[in-house]
């Protein structure tokens, strides 16, 4: 005798044949997107979000809270349907999103909430001890050369960071500073940087100041006058031509840029005492002394618009080279950002 065959659905998404064992089906249908995305409180470190609920054909198991490049995500169980970040960067505008999960399906993103965290209005304390030193990692130099100072000073403190610091020649902010601290090393409690292309046989003012992430301002160290050796050298060397410039696609902070130029000439100074400041956006990554060609390193995430400008002993200072850009990327910022 035939058994009737008949469909039963029930509500869990199981189809059952009468007169045959159970069959499962497999659930293809996302939640609804999580609707009404918004923000309920936001401090200097911390957002809280909160949506309204979506709805599932079997049922919705919980809700992923995520913006991109901010990690972890954070997950929140099914009602539950508000979700809170901490550890934020103080200023920085974060574009949250929310998705549903049933288990097997990701619903679509929620509309994205843009959330800006409230400012760092708190100034760095002001840099102390400014001194000349007379060494960089324990091999003596000369504190004072007729272009070139070598500062040391004990770090500012702050309520977030990083910090950074600018050098105030006469009051002004230096571009002209090579900070001696490796790339990508930890910030220790005392810098020490050079200060570049001054003019020989000039007294200066010489303060530091610190800078954070919000750009507060310390107030200024105390000064140090300082006075550069005498030179009869006032020609700069020609022009170096920057053949190329590439990222070493580490993935790491600091990321290795690679970097070719010509050699420039000087009226005075033979190739091998011209020094070469390899900058990027403008900073000092490295100085190299009469090569063409170097592998330095760069905390700078993105674009590096990178430049070669050539320097003679006395701290002429040659126009800075074309530009070439070159992108580096990482998963993480260094450990002092």
């Amino acid at each position: 005798m035939r058994t009737a065959l008949k469909l039963l659905t029930i509500a869990a998404g199981v189809v059952l044949l009468t007169g045959s064992p159970a069959i499962a089906a497999v659930d293809t249908r996302p939640p609804s997107a999580p609707g009404n995305l918004r923000s309920t409180a936001v401090t200097q470190t911390g957002v809280t979000l909160a949506w309204n609920r979506s709805t599932d054909n079997v049922k919705v198991v919980w809700y992923a809270a995520w913006a991109p490049g901010l990690t972890p995500v954070v997950y929140v169980d099914h009602p539950t349907t508000t979700a809170s970040f901490t550890g934020l960067r103080p200023g920085v505008t974060y574009p949250f999103r929310v998705q549903a999960w049933d288990g097997r399906n990701w619903s679509l993103p929620s509309n994205i909430v843009n959330v800006t965290t409230q400012p760092d209005v708190l100034a760095p304390s002001a840099p102390s001890a400014l001194t000349l030193a007379n060494n960089v990692h324990g091999t003596p130099v000369d504190s004072v050369t007729a272009s070139t100072a070598l500062l040391n000073w004990s770090n500012s403190t702050d309520d977030f960071g990083p910090i950074r610091y600018e050098v105030l020649v006469n009051g002004v902010p230096s571009p002209n500073v090579y900070d001696v601290r490796p790339a990508g090393s930890p910030i220790l409690s005392s810098s020490r940087m050079w200060v570049r292309q001054l003019e020989p046989g000039t007294t200066y003012s010489l303060s530091v100041r610190a800078v954070d992430s919000g750009g507060n301002l310390s107030a200024p160290s105390a000064p140090l006058t300082v006075t550069t050796d005498a030179s009869g050298d006032v020609l700069a060397p020609s022009t170096p031509t920057l053949t190329s410039a590439s990222g070493g696609g580490t993935g790491y902070c600091p990321d290795e840029i690679w970097a070719r130029w010509t050699a420039s000439t000087d009226d005075q100074a033979p190739a091998s005492a011209l020094e070469y400041e390899l900058r990027s956006n403008g900073t000092i990554l490295e100085v190299i002394t009469g090569g063409t060609r170097t592998i330095a390193y760069t905390e700078i995430f993105g674009t590096n618009a990178v430049t070669i400008v050539a320097v003679d002993p006395a701290g002429n200072a040659s126009a800075p080279s074309n530009v070439v850009n070159t992108s580096v990327n990482w998963g993480t910022p260094c450990g002092n950002q």
